[in-house]
């Protein structure tokens, strides 16, 4: 419980900082700015799935190996969201970007 409430705090900090320090860039990793909410919510949701699947999953079978095996529909529930939101995550980032390289080749940033 400890541990939840540290990455709830953490999370949120990082969240909610309207400070341009906390902005999304990580060196090679950048993206615009608008998009720090979406990212972050999409980080949530897909780690809301996360947790749900490995609360769900058969308890012998590691989470690599959850696509071979046949599972509960609340487990496949669970699978099938993460991967549809952490593909959605994948995608906007790399548009971010290539947005942000774009604006800088450009001297619009």
């Amino acid at each position: 419980m400890k541990q939840l409430m540290f990455f709830c705090s953490i999370l949120s900090v990082l969240l909610l900082s309207a400070n341009r320090a906390f902005a999304f860039n990580f060196g090679f990793v950048r993206a615009p700015d608008w998009m720090d909410p979406y990212l972050g919510g999409l980080v949530v949701v897909t780690v809301v799935f996360w947790l749900g699947l490995a609360a769900t999953k058969p308890s012998g079978v590691p989470s690599k190996q959850v696509r071979y095996v046949k599972i509960s529909p609340t487990a496949n529930f669970f699978y099938l969201g993460m991967a549809f939101f952490f593909a959605i995550m994948m995608v906007m980032l790399f548009t971010g970007m290539a947005l942000r390289r774009y604006a800088e080749w450009t001297s619009a940033a």
